[in-house]
C-alpha cells in the first residue's frame, strides 16, 4: 500500500514507452471455491485477481517493487460462474515521479463480454518499503489519446480524493474485525499485499450490510479506496465499518482501517463498497429508510451512470482497451 504524498507528485521521465507495450495478460479458471451462494464469482476473488494483474503490469513497467496506493470506480458488470475462463488485461497509462496509473479489464465468454474494469495507482518502493523514483514515462499510442486524457482527468480526481475528508465514522460504526498481518498476506515478506486486504474488506463490508438489513448480497462495485500508509507483516489490523448510503436495492458500506505495530498506531486505508440485494435472484427491495449525504448520493449517481455506459460497450477492434470507447465518448461529450 502507498502513501498520501506518493500519489500527488509528478515529473517528466527520461525514458518513454507507448501504452500498448505495457500490456500484461493473465487467465483464471473460476472453480467452485471461488463462487458465492448464487454460483457466481465472489467479489473478493475478483478484487484480488484484478489487483494482482495490475501489480504485475506496474512492477514490469517500473522494473522493481510496486504497491497499491489507490483503487477507484471498479464495477462488477457481468457475473462469472464456476467453469468460466476469465481473461485479464492490464496497461500502464500514466507515469508520475514515484507512481503509475494502471487500467485493468477482465472479460468472459471469449472476450465478448466485459466483466470488470478497475483503475488503480501503484507506487514504486525500494527495499525499505519507501517510495523511489520511477524514472520512466509512458505516452499514448496513435488513436489512444482520449484514453490518456481520460486518465489525466481521473488522476486529478484522485489527487482531490486523497486531499479530501476520510469516511466519517458515525456512532453506529463498529470494529468488526482485528487480525494479524502474516507473511502469507505479503508478496515480499515486508508489506501486506493490497489484494489480500481487499479480499478481507469485501467480507467484512458484506457482514456489515447483512447486519444492517439481512439479505443475500453481491458486490456491485468499489469506490475511492485509498491506501494511505503501509501495513507491515506483524501489524495488528483493525477494520471499522458503517452504512453510508441506502438506496432502493443497494447499500453502500464505508470502512476505515488502522494498523498497530512497529510503525505505531496509524490510519492506513479507507473507502467504500456497494452491495446489491439479490435475495430473489434479481435486484430486490431493501425495506429500510433511505440514508446518505450529498457526497454519498453523488457517488451512487456517478457509479450507476458509468456502469450503464460500460454495459453498453461492444468488443473493440484489435487490441484496444474497452475503456477507450468510454473515454472517446467523454471527450465528445465534454
Amino acid at each position: 500500500m502507498g502513501r498520501r504524498d506518493d500519489i500527488k507528485t509528478s515529473l517528466v521521465s527520461p525514458v518513454d514507452v507507448v501504452v500498448s507495450s505495457t500490456l500484461v495478460e493473465s487467465t483464471r479458471l473460476v472453480s467452485q471455491r471461488h463462487v458465492n451462494p448464487f454460483g457466481a464469482l465472489y467479489g473478493g476473488y475478483m478484487l484480488r485477481w484484478v489487483v494482482e494483474v495490475g501489480n504485475v503490469a506496474a512492477m514490469s513497467f517500473v522494473e522493481g517493487d510496486a504497491v497499491l496506493g489507490y483503487l477507484d470506480k471498479m464495477h462488477f458488470l457481468t457475473p462469472a460462474r464456476a467453469g468460466d475462463l476469465l481473461k485479464f488485461r492490464a496497461w500502464v497509462v500514466e507515469s508520475r515521479r514515484t507512481s503509475v496509473s494502471v487500467l485493468v479489464e477482465s472479460y468472459r465468454a471469449g472476450g465478448a463480454e466485459l466483466a470488470t474494469v478497475g483503475r488503480m495507482v501503484f507506487v514504486k518502493i525500494g527495499l525499505d518499503g519507501r517510495p523511489v523514483p520511477v524514472n520512466k514515462g509512458v505516452r499514448c499510442d496513435a488513436g489512444w489519446e482520449d484514453l490518456c486524457l481520460y486518465f489525466k482527468r481521473w488522476r486529478s480526481e484522485v489527487d482531490a480524493a486523497v486531499r479530501g475528508e476520510m469516511p466519517r465514522a458515525g456512532d453506529d460504526w463498529r470494529d468488526v474485525s482485528k487480525f494479524l498481518a502474516m507473511p502469507e498476506d505479503s508478496v515480499d515478506g515486508l508489506l501486506m499485499d493490497g489484494g489480500r486486504l481487499l479480499f478481507r474488506l469485501d467480507e467484512l463490508a458484506y457482514i456489515k450490510a447483512f447486519q444492517f438489513y439481512p439479505a443475500t448480497y453481491v458486490t456491485a462495485g468499489v469506490n475511492r479506496i485509498i491506501f494511505r500508509k503501509p501495513i507491515y507483516v506483524g501489524d495488528i489490523v483493525a477494520v471499522k465499518t458503517g452504512v453510508t448510503y441506502v438506496g432502493s436495492t443497494s447499500v453502500e458500506i464505508g470502512f476505515t482501517v488502522e494498523a498497530w505495530g512497529r510503525g505505531g498506531v496509524r490510519h492506513v486505508a479507507d473507502g467504500y463498497f456497494t452491495f446489491v440485494n439479490m435475495s430473489e435472484g434479481r435486484p430486490t427491495a431493501i425495506n429500510a429508510p433511505p440514508r446518505g449525504d450529498e457526497a454519498a448520493r453523488r457517488r451512487k449517481e456517478e457509479s450507476v451512470k458509468e456502469a450503464k455506459l460500460l454495459k453498453g460497450l461492444r468488443p473493440p477492434a484489435g487490441a484496444e482497451p474497452w475503456l477507450l470507447q468510454l473515454a472517446r465518448g467523454s471527450q465528445q461529450g465534454g
